[in-house]
């Protein structure tokens, strides 16, 4: 359940995953179609196989995603919410977290990667661009985006601004492009592999152009449309975020701000908890939560009232540093979970 709503997932754990730290993909269907269809369509589970990463197929509401507004379903707080869940009954590395998808699903990837990427690491959407209004990432996100110039369904004329935004917010100074291999003749399309590099915090942009392409996913084992096959879109997206790890290390000790204690109860904390916060003429605080070590494993926004509920949400026990900012004052407070 969230948000009121029941949701649905499917898990694939190939037998190759490790006891700890397994990478996770979070893979996406498109508009009308659903979990089921996009584990067959995308063969992602070919991937996990060899691999040891866990890959989770997330059914949206009405076989849709919410990709561009900021009322009804709210797709993003259950994606967030399904990345706790995973971590709370599967050893997943927080910090190795991707999204992918079809269509739409590839929309809400953009969409993942502008409001919550201080949780996912990468997205490698296919065949869908970005539609949310309100794009403004707080780091540069290293973006694989594979589309087909035929592109009846979603124009490919939408993915010029996509990538443009993308390399500007990533502050990308150059581009190389190759004309790929043409392995396989018969397919009516061949692939253009444009690299933005180099870019902020050393990530790239990748752009898989499939010339006379279709709205389809390169490799899949039915051709709905002109469907390439000199690559495999999934196998290409999976060694695009091989390259990335998500890492935010503050210094637990240290600030520029002037450093206060931030009031939790109870502390220790078994499954939920209150904060205080202070009245700010900043209604905007944001709450990190930070592990011994200072390395970031949540963010989220929180509201001016005067007290805040915590949901543990899947964070194990141990040792944390509980962080209001507000940009003018810090307060942080040692917090133990139970």
């Amino acid at each position: 359940m969230y948000d009121g709503i029941e949701r649905s997932y499917i898990v694939y754990v190939p037998e190759s995953t490790r006891e700890t730290d397994n990478p996770m993909v979070i893979n996406m269907h498109g508009l009308g179609s659903n979990a089921i269809q996009q584990q067959f369509y995308s063969q992602f589970d070919l991937v996990a196989d060899t691999s040891g990463a866990i890959i989770v197929y997330p059914n949206g509401v009405d076989n849709q995603w919410n990709i561009f507004s900021d009322t009804g379903v709210d797709d993003v707080g259950f994606i967030s919410a399904l990345i706790d869940t995973m971590a709370a009954n599967y050893s997943i590395d927080l910090n190795r977290v991707y999204a992918t998808g079809m269509s739409m699903g590839g929309f809400m990837s953009h969409r993942l990667a502008c409001q919550l990427n201080y949780r996912i690491a990468a997205i490698g959407p296919v065949a869908g661009t970005l539609a949310y209004p309100f794009c403004s990432p707080e780091r540069a996100v290293p973006v694989c985006h594979i589309h087909g110039t035929a592109d009846e369904t979603v124009p490919y004329t939408l993915v010029p601004p996509t990538i443009a935004y993308w390399a500007g917010i990533n502050g990308c100074s150059d581009s190389v492009v190759v004309d790929l291999p043409d392995i396989d003749p018969d397919d009516q399309s061949t692939v253009t592999l444009t690299t933005y590099s180099p870019c902020d915090d050393d990530v790239e942009i990748l752009l898989y152009t499939i010339n006379n392409g279709g709205h389809t996913w390169p490799g899949a084992p039915i051709n709905i449309g002109v469907t390439n096959y000199d690559i495999h879109a999934s196998a290409e997206i999976w060694n695009f975020f091989t390259q990335y790890t998500l890492t935010e290390w503050v210094d637990v000790n240290e600030s520029p701000f002037s450093i206060a204690s931030l009031h939790i109860y109870p502390n220790p904390v078994s499954q939920n908890a209150v904060i205080e916060v202070p009245n700010s003429t900043n209604n905007d605080w944001l709450l990190s939560i930070m592990d011994f070590s200072g390395r970031k494993v949540r963010k989220e926004r929180v509201s001016s009232a005067n007290k805040y509920a915590f949901l543990r949400n899947g964070l194990k026990s141990g040792i944390y540093i509980f962080e209001l900012s507000s940009g003018e004052e810090i307060l942080r407070e040692k917090v133990i979970l139970k």
